[in-house]
C-alpha cells in the first residue's frame, strides 16, 4: 500500500473513531480552557505556556510552521469548530503522534490535519 493511500485510510479510520467517540452533546465539555476559541489552539511551549497560535479551518495537512513557529509543543480544542485533529512527528502529517481530544499537554508536532467529523 503506498504512503499516500495508507495516509487515506488512516485518515478514514481516525474521522470514523472522532465521530463515533462520543455524541455531540459531549462536544461542549470537551472545549479546553486554555482555547477559548472556535477550532484549535497550537502552542511553542509544554503545558500551554509559549506562543499560542488558533488554527485556521482549513483541512488537510498543514506544517506547524505557517502558523509561526517550528514545532507545537502542547496542544488544546476550542468550541464549535465541527472538526477533528491529528498532530504528525514529521512534516508531511505521516507519523501520527496525537489526536486533540481536549488537550494534549506535552507533544513535538511538526504539522497537523484537521479533519471534518461526520454529522
Amino acid at each position: 500500500m503506498t504512503q499516500r493511500r495508507l495516509a487515506l485510510v488512516g485518515a478514514f479510520v481516525l474521522t470514523a473513531a472522532l465521530a463515533s467517540a462520543a455524541p455531540a452533546s459531549a462536544v461542549v465539555a470537551d472545549v479546553s480552557p486554555h482555547c477559548q476559541e472556535p477550532g484549535y489552539c497550537l502552542f511553542s511551549g509544554a503545558d500551554f505556556t509559549g506562543t499560542r497560535a488558533v488554527l485556521p479551518s482549513t483541512y488537510g495537512c498543514h506544517p506547524v510552521s505557517d502558523v509561526g513557529f517550528a514545532t507545537a509543543r502542547s496542544a488544546a480544542r476550542g468550541f464549535g469548530d465541527g472538526t477533528g485533529l491529528v498532530l504528525y512527528s514529521d512534516t508531511t502529517c505521516t507519523t501520527s503522534v496525537a489526536v486533540v481530544r481536549q488537550e494534549v499537554p506535552t507533544t513535538a508536532a511538526k504539522s497537523y490535519r484537521l479533519l471534518p467529523i461526520p454529522a
